[in-house]
């Protein structure tokens, strides 16, 4: 049960993730990225930053 519920959460946090970074102007591409490779962090991540201090280009 827990390894299934991981999987959920790891992929919830992929679209939370492009979200929040297209909330904070960063490149909402890379964080989906990221997200896919460390799962539930890198919302996490994007908390910690915060906002950009440039906007990032137009994808």
């Amino acid at each position: 049960m827990g390894f299934w519920l991981f999987i959920i959460i790891s992929l919830g946090s992929i679209p939370l993730a492009g979200a929040m970074a297209r909330e904070r102007n960063r490149s909402s591409r890379v964080w989906l990225l990221v997200a896919v490779a460390v799962g539930p962090l890198a919302p996490l991540l994007l908390l910690i930053l915060g906002d950009a201090k440039r906007p990032a280009a137009v994808n």
